[in-house]
């Protein structure tokens, strides 16, 4: 398999695919393809009920589509932004932020993680990660541009919600509030974020999809 980024403000990622190889992706990301190209979709049957139940909350897929080869295949977000291309080796395992997946290889597990919410109103009732085993090859999408960073044993750093794009599965996240000084007035005013700490690499994007305006 061959990925070529084009593009540069709305990018796409432009997979070459042998015979027999197979990528997967979210429904309704794929901008052309060959007419040798065969979509077809693949159920996601994990978690019984409860998986369901994500879904149906958390905004996870009720399926993929996967893409067998030969021929080419174009993907894209549609939106502003930076794709990169991450080859994962045999167990290696990340957590990518939703809808940001472009695409993997079929050799990569596909699982999601919940980060649990502050509690309060509003959107950090919690969220949900897509979990990508190795070995295989991943494309993600960055909105806006992506800002990398390798995190020590012990270093940490707070982040907006919607800045987090992709973290190893040694990276551990937990929400929490971040008042605006002291008092009752500081606590009312808190704003919702994420306390990241490492070992390991975290992806970062400087726009946030939740707050772009609809088309």
């Amino acid at each position: 398999m061959q990925v070529d980024i084009r593009g540069d403000f709305i990018p796409a990622a432009l997979v070459q695919l042998g015979p027999g190889e197979q990528i997967y992706c979210e429904s309704g990301l794929d901008v052309y393809m060959d007419q040798t190209i065969q979509p077809q979709i693949r159920a996601l049957t994990q978690g019984g009920l409860t998986g369901i139940v994500r879904r149906v909350v958390g905004g996870i897929p009720f399926h993929l589509v996967t893409f067998s080869g030969p021929g080419s295949v174009a993907f894209s977000r549609f939106s502003p932004g930076e794709i990169r291309s991450l080859e994962l080796g045999p167990g290696e395992t990340v957590d990518v932020a939703e809808h940001s997946l472009l695409l993997a290889t079929e050799s990569v597990g596909y699982d999601v993680v919940y980060v649990k919410g502050t509690g309060r109103v509003g959107r950090m009732v919690g969220f949900f990660l897509d979990r990508l085993r190795g070995p295989g090859t991943i494309v993600v999408h960055g909105h806006g541009n992506v800002l990398s960073f390798n995190l020590a044993p012990g270093e940490g750093m707070q982040v907006d919600h919607g800045a987090l794009l992709m973290k190893d599965s040694t990276v551990q996240v937990q929400s929490y509030n971040q008042p605006l000084g002291g008092g009752l007035t500081g606590h009312a005013l808190s704003f919702e974020a994420l306390q990241i700490q490492g070992p390991g690499r975290v992806l970062l994007q400087t726009l946030d999809p939740s707050r772009q305006t609809p088309a």
